[in-house]
């Protein structure tokens, strides 16, 4: 059993990478991205304030980190360092799923509701 420390609150989701090279994990203040080779946390992305809850790798771009916050989706470009914020829900984003058949992300929020996104 490996152990990856390193968040200073809760961990809500942890989440693959499409290869199983990579792990990442979300807790309100930050999200870390762990090498499972090293066990190093290799890239970290602060919430600012978005209270992050959720994440999924996206399907077709193994760079693209996709975080479930309040309200919003955060596009995290890794290799970067660049974030795109997308209005999506009127609640926390409670859960995200991929489908690497169709390339497509779907989000679940407290609000009742489920969106897919391409």
């Amino acid at each position: 059993m490996h152990s990856l420390q390193g968040h200073s609150g809760e961990v809500h989701c942890v989440c693959w990478d499409t290869n199983g090279d990579y792990l990442a994990s979300v807790s309100q203040e930050s999200v870390k991205v762990w090498s499972l080779a090293s066990g190093d946390c290799i890239h970290e992305l602060n919430s600012s304030g978005n209270m992050f809850h959720s994440c999924v790798f996206h399907p077709s771009y193994s760079n693209l980190l996709v975080i479930g916050g309040y309200q919003s989706l955060e596009l995290w470009h890794m290799a970067e360092n660049k974030c795109m914020t997308i209005p999506a829900h009127e609640g926390v984003i409670s859960a995200l799923a991929q489908s690497p058949v169709t390339g497509m992300v779907a989000s679940a929020s407290h609000d009742k509701s489920v969106k897919i996104w391409k």
